[in-house]
């Protein structure tokens, strides 16, 4: 084809190709937020005060391969941003605690939305008193002192009671706790486990060492209250 027809043969082309229709756009990602916590009185709602998680959070495709890992906030919040829009499971790993709330949730992420999915666990309180035996029966009684700042270790990390005779350790998962104690100068401990539980002293004479068993039983992990420590003059 030569000529006038040639020209209005190719000036047609480029007409159509000026005319294509755009490539569809990409819906915007939306984003997985919530909370991971400690749920400190067991009612599965985050409540001011209750402590972040700690562990990470996990986002997951339904047939359970991975998509993002984020880690808790000091305030209990979490957020995954940028996720491509459908249908996720978002989990945190329960091993070693009770569980509040599922562990894993699934959640319709939709373009440009917030999906939200909480999380609360519930760890073991190891907590006592540090008191002065008067009698040296391994019995707390209402009249005996309590002890302020009494050492204690847990391998190489340190902590002990406060200035009113109080210690504690809160959240803790499951695990072989063993406490060593260190006595002021001129005193030693207590008899063990002489007497009532609730009055009682746990720590071993011999080197002034408690050991706290946190375990899962049937879902629900056990409480160390009363975890006590007399000490007697030398």
């Amino acid at each position: 084809m030569t000529g006038r027809g040639a020209v209005f043969v190719a000036a047609s082309a480029l007409a159509l190709l000026g005319t294509a229709m755009p490539a569809a756009a990409e819906p915007p990602p939306g984003t997985v937020r919530g909370l991971h916590y400690f749920d400190r009185n067991a009612d599965g709602v985050w409540q001011p005060g209750e402590p972040s998680g700690g562990s990470a959070v996990g986002l997951y495709h339904l047939d359970g391969s991975w998509v993002a890992t984020v880690g808790t906030n000091p305030d209990a919040t979490y957020e995954i941003p940028g996720v491509p829009p459908g249908r996720y499971r978002v989990g945190i790993n329960p091993i070693g605690y009770q569980m509040t709330t599922p562990d894993e949730v699934i959640v319709d992420v939709r373009p440009g939305g917030t999906s939200r999915a909480d999380f609360g666990k519930l760890g073991s309180d190891i907590t006592g008193v540090t008191w002065h035996d008067l009698n040296a029966d391994g019995q707390r009684q209402a009249d005996e002192p309590l002890l302020p700042d009494i050492r204690f270790w847990i391998g190489r990390w340190g902590s002990g009671s406060d200035g009113t005779g109080h210690y504690a350790m809160p959240n803790q998962g499951t695990s072989t706790y063993v406490l060593r104690f260190v006595p002021p100068e001129g005193m030693g401990f207590s008899p063990q486990h002489a007497g009532a539980p609730e009055t009682d002293s746990d720590a071993d004479p011999a080197d002034g060492t408690a050991t706290a068993v946190v375990a899962l039983t049937d879902g629900k992990i056990n409480q160390f209250p009363n975890f006590d420590i007399g000490l007697v003059t030398k």
